[in-house]
């Protein structure tokens, strides 16, 4: 179905392209001389942070084959209860979009919602029985920060300033790997023609694909330029960013061929385009979740088979706020698949906790450093982040394959960019090395084994290629067996071992506040098991719903250290965690999903004496702030206030 132009307002978007450098096999320059305002500067370049208004919704239906005028009615009902005491009409449904792989809806309404709004109609959806989750389908933007430094080597491949990709390279080059960029297509280049399989085009709003049209079997770049305020107001024009291209070069480049151009982190490897973010750098949330599907060798509806699946995936792209149902499934759908997806953390210089889909359960998640492992300031952290890899700076970006066109393609080239969407493909690259040595890993024991054996100023962060790939060698270089013991192992043993939780993947280790932690896998399902001394020792299910809100709320850095494990009550399940002095229980139910109740802070306790859930209902939100209030909303119907001044009161 063809999309109609969707209203971009208020987008901040990434400065103008970085400039290209085309040069002969050998070149021979001078370093680059630092850019006015210092290295590594955030300000010397805009935020690329997409637009936080959307006027399309997903909605997941319990029965999906209801009638379209039916479902259109209940998220118009919903935006009608959520919104009716805002200023403005109220929404209308002007289009069924699309299904989802999942069977879910996506609609898009008459009118833009801002985040408050977002949250109010998404919380009335999933009020409603009839529905099974409910999320708006958000824009996603590139992750990098485009500059116009160039240097003439990769530092990020040299052992002494960056990455020791030589001595991996002594044992695995990717052969017989695939790598997914989902990014914003490919353009063809002598450095990456040789490498590419089929991939293809997922934009389906024509408002963002450039080419005219919906998804096809073309994954061209098309470019992401734009006029003075065509992607927001007040943002500047700026000219094709080939994103893709340099995110591409950096996974899998062609190498040792006759001195051209650049080395690839996984030289053996191919290359499978994905294009999922058109105009502006821009791409819908559903199109990428979609494409996850997809380049993992699983059925989308309406779509050809691919006939070359990805082994691993990355995603050089980012989204502020929680990861949702949409595309947490079809990350679980790759990792199911034992495809690895390898994401960039983002450039906000903020934690990660609040960035999709750096937030998203089951990703390998990258932060950026500079030169000799120094972490870059722009780079998101926080717990989310597992490794950090090279992105560069200002001073010392990554060079990597470009193409010199302003707007369409022009002429093969090569520039440099920096930002944790570089960072990001020297991991998938890495993965691709791993994935060599030995075929049968899982996405959990790939990212075990980054984390272990990673090195660099932070200690345990910086990944080591070398050291990986002989770690999940097959000729034994290195053990790969994990002993556990003390509280955590008895806890395993206890609570049915490897049996119900599967082996360890790596050995306890140190978790935040002076924890302990250790990870179990089975069939693929992780499990964390926790202790603390004002704990215990207790479990953390990774894959359910409570298990990726303690992930995607920052781990024990977040809700704290679990205090029970999670159990079951009439119509849901719950699990309690302490973090200093606060108690957070997280409740869930298919419909309200999981929130966090704050058991003694003021709305927890009233709660609490409104007799749990049997009064008020479940959690539908965590706590948030309204003007001078805290706020939080359950399940039946009442929202709870309080104030420093007044206490707690409940309106319905």
């Amino acid at each position: 179905m063809t999309v109609r132009s969707s209203r971009l307002r208020h987008a901040v978007l990434p400065l103008a392209v970085t400039a290209a450098l085309a040069f002969s096999a050998q070149p021979a320059l001078a370093a680059p001389a630092a850019p006015s305002g210092g290295p590594d500067s955030p300000a010397t370049t805009s935020t690329n942070e997409p637009p936080k208004e959307t006027d399309r919704v997903i909605v997941k239906f319990r029965e999906p084959a209801a009638d379209q005028t039916t479902k259109d009615e209940v998220v118009e009902s919903a935006a009608d209860e959520a919104l009716a005491a805002e200023p403005g009409t109220t929404p209308e449904v002007t289009e069924h979009v699309k299904t989802t792989v999942a069977d879910a809806d996506v609609v898009r309404l008459d009118r833009e919602l801002d985040e408050s709004e977002q949250d109010k109609v998404v919380d009335e959806l999933r009020a409603n029985p009839a529905v099974e989750y409910a999320e708006p389908d958000r824009l996603a933007a590139a992750s990098w920060m485009p500059n116009d430094v160039y240097m003439p080597y990769q530092w990020a491949n040299n052992k002494a300033t960056g990455l020791d990709f030589p001595a991996a390279w002594d044992l695995a080059r990717g052969n017989g790997q695939t790598i997914g960029i989902l990014d914003t297509g490919i353009t063809s280049h002598p450095d990456l023609n040789s490498k590419v399989v089929s991939g293809r085009d997922f934009i389906t709003s024509t408002a963002l694909s450039v080419d005219g049209n919906g998804r096809d079997a073309n994954p061209r770049d098309e470019g992401d330029w734009s006029t003075a305020g065509q992607c927001g107001k007040g943002t500047p024009a700026r000219n094709s960013s080939w994103h893709g291209t340099h995110v591409a070069g950096l996974a899998a480049a062609a190498t040792n061929n006759n001195r051209t151009g650049i080395a690839g982190a996984a030289p053996g490897a191919k290359i499978q385009p994905v294009r999922v973010l058109g105009n502006c750098t821009f791409g819908w949330v559903s199109d990428i979740a979609d494409a996850v599907t997809w380049a993992s060798g699983a059925t989308v509806a309406g779509q050809p088979r691919n006939p070359n699946p990805s082994t691993v995936i990355n995603m050089s792209l980012n989204y502020p706020g929680q990861c949702g149902n949409t595309l947490q499934a079809a990350i679980n759908t790759a990792v199911s698949r034992k495809v690895p997806v390898v994401v960039a953390a983002g450039n906000s210089g903020v934690n990660a906790v609040n960035t999709a889909p750096a937030n998203c359960g089951n990703t390998i998640v990258v932060g950026a450093a500079g030169p000799k492992g120094v972490p870059a300031s722009y780079s998101n952290i926080g717990a989310v982040v597992d490794v950090l890899a090279p992105g560069g700076t200002a001073r010392d970006p990554l060079l990597s394959t470009m193409n010199t066109g302003a707007r369409g393609q022009a002429v093969a080239s090569y520039g440099n960019q920096y930002g944790t969407s570089m960072a990001a493909p020297l991991v998938a690259g890495t993965v691709a090395l791993m994935k060599q040595a030995n075929p049968g890993l899982t996405p959990a024991r790939i990212e075990q084994v980054l984390k272990s054996t990673s090195t660099g100023r932070l200690g345990s962060l910086q990944i080591n290629p070398a050291a990986a790939v002989r770690s999940v060698s097959q000729t034994g270089q290195v053990a790969t067996t994990y002993t556990t013991k003390g509280a955590i192992g008895s806890k395993w043993r206890a609570t049915g071992g490897a049996g119900k939780w599967g082996n360890p993947i790596m050995n306890e280790a140190n978790a935040a506040n002076g924890g302990r932690y250790q990870e179990f896998v089975k069939s693929g399902r992780k499990t964390t098991i926790y202790w603390h001394t004002r704990t215990g020792a207790r479990i953390v299910e990774n894959p359910t719903a409570i298990g990726r809100a303690f992930l995607s709320h920052g781990r024990e850095r977040g809700y704290g250290f679990p205090s029970t494990d999670e159990r079951r009550a009439t119509g849901g399940a719950y699990q309690v965690f302490v973090n200093g002095n606060k108690i957070n229980k997280v409740l869930w139910t298919s419909r309200t999903g999981a929130h966090a109740v704050q058991e003694n802070g003021g709305i927890g306790q009233a709660w609490m004496r409104a007799d749990y859930e049997r009064g008020w209902g479940w959690p539908t939100t965590g706590e948030y702030r309204s003007g001078n209030e805290v706020r939080q909303k359950y399940s039946k119907g009442v929202t709870a206030h309080w104030t420093s001044s007044r206490g707690v009161w409940i309106t319905r």
